[in-house]
């Protein structure tokens, strides 16, 4: 069933709609491959909020200490590591003692071929992402992640009401968005296609919800608030019948920039609730308080580490995988810590967020870069390490990119996926990435 999963993950089979909803019925509880984690882990979740400092810190370190163990072993990066720190597995015997490991970073494992740093767990499945720097890194995932990822979505999202047979209207980056609306039966949702004339999927849009009730967005809030905007300014029928719908809205994968967090919810009356999470599958926070997370230290053991005298990074353990294991992986993202026990977080708000950045089509139509850059898993990832883009006139862009291998003889364009995008893409290498005035990297540079 876990390879089910993982060949279902990567591909986008299509089913009517009336079908995936009845199969949305299927609690997740019972569903095989994911049923026994997603309900040890509901549980936890409830369980946690009522235990003692004591034994939150015993269940942080026993599913701290599995992994850590598992990596000591088994993973040759890790052991050389902590041998190298001459680090023994009994010197990490409570909670107490993992802040004795050393923190890792993505530039050092990035330095390390990746099967050097993962073991072969069955039905392990290769991912990369880009992060908001641009700079790509590739890992497997363990299949084990689904049912912990279900349970912390699921509780987060119920907040404003959700259930698994809620249908969502979902806004991503990915490129296999057919015929403008395409119905996704694993996560019950509808994908918007963001790269397509608005005009059009909402024309087809508006055909489905007359007789299918949509009650959630999700995704990108760039490109919710663009698609907010539209129904606005040109579509007041589909506008009447979202507002009577839909109850509220979750924003990910972006900093929830107040502009356009505002504009959804003031367009349509709905709620925002905006949630921190990565593709590394380390950390996972709720926002309670508006850009103010809780953190779920049952999905994963996260820290706030200063590691020089100005700045607090975000650091974050996965409890749940064993393929490529991220022990003390520090996210980069510089948190302020609101609420702290000792050695772990409760609370945090992120200093410095990350907003969204567009190019134009041909026709003016705005396009993300998250979604374009970091919605699609472009084979330029596995041979650079760093991206960046330039626009001087719509439906023409520049994408840079720095690269250490000079053994690829083939068209870089043909490791781009610009399916279904009217842009024209020139591709440039550059020795190193382009540096703002402070040093940092963007996504977008200037031509």
């Amino acid at each position: 069933m876990n390879k089910l999963l993982n060949k279902l993950k990567k591909s986008d089979i299509e089913i009517p709609i009336a079908i995936g909803q009845f199969l949305a019925r299927i609690p997740f509880s019972v569903r095989p491959g994911i049923a026994k984690t997603y309900r040890t882990q509901k549980k936890l979740i409830l369980d946690f909020e009522n235990f003692s400092v004591k034994q939150k810190e015993d269940l942080i370190y026993k599913k701290f200490y599995k992994v850590f163990e598992h990596a000591y072993l088994n993973v040759p990066y890790y052991s050389k590591l902590y041998k190298d720190h001459d680090i023994k597995l009994k010197d990490i015997s409570s909670f107490a003692d993992i802040k004795n490991i050393p923190i890792v970073t993505k530039k050092e494992l990035m330095a390390v071929p990746l099967e050097e740093r993962s073991y072969p767990i069955k039905n392990r499945l290769k991912v990369n992402t880009g992060g908001s720097s641009g700079k790509p890194f590739s890992f497997y995932m363990d299949p084990l992640r689904y049912g912990n990822e279900w349970a912390h979505i699921h509780y987060m999202w119920s907040k404003l009401g959700y259930r698994p047979t809620s249908l969502k209207l979902g806004f991503d980056g990915r490129s296999t968005v057919t015929n403008l609306i395409n119905y996704d039966f694993i996560r019950n949702n509808l994908r918007y296609d963001i790269y397509a004339d608005p005009f059009l999927v909402c024309e087809k849009l508006s055909h489905i919800v007359k007789h299918k009730k949509v009650e959630y967005l999700h995704g990108y809030p760039s490109a919710i608030y663009e698609f907010a905007k539209h129904c606005k300014e040109n579509d007041a029928a589909l506008l009447e019948i979202l507002k009577k719908t839909l109850k509220g809205a979750f924003l990910s994968s972006e900093f929830p920039a107040p502009h356009y967090r505002n504009e959804i919810e003031n367009i349509f009356n709905i709620k925002t609730q905006a949630f921190y999470g990565h593709t590394e599958t380390c950390v996972m926070a709720m926002e309670t308080n508006k850009f103010e997370y809780e953190v779920f230290q049952t999905y994963g053991y996260a820290e706030g580490c200063k590691l020089d005298n100005k700045t607090t990074n975000l650091v974050g353990t996965s409890y749940f995988n064993f393929a490529s294991p991220l022990i003390r992986y520090n996210t980069q993202d510089n948190i302020e810590v609101l609420k702290s026990k000792e050695g772990w977080l409760e609370r945090f708000k992120i200093k410095e967020g990350r907003n969204s950045d567009f190019i134009l089509d041909v026709s003016g139509n705005k396009i993300s870069l998250t979604g374009l850059i970091f919605g699609r898993h472009h084979k330029l990832f596995e041979l650079c390490d760093h991206i960046q883009i330039s626009q001087e006139k719509p439906g023409k862009a520049t994408i840079y990119y720095v690269t250490t291998d000079n053994q690829y003889f083939g068209e870089i364009n043909e490791l781009f996926d610009s399916k279904n995008i009217k842009i024209e893409f020139d591709f440039l290498k550059i020795e190193k990435p382009i540096l703002t005035q402070s040093g940092k990297i963007n996504l977008l540079v200037e031509p």
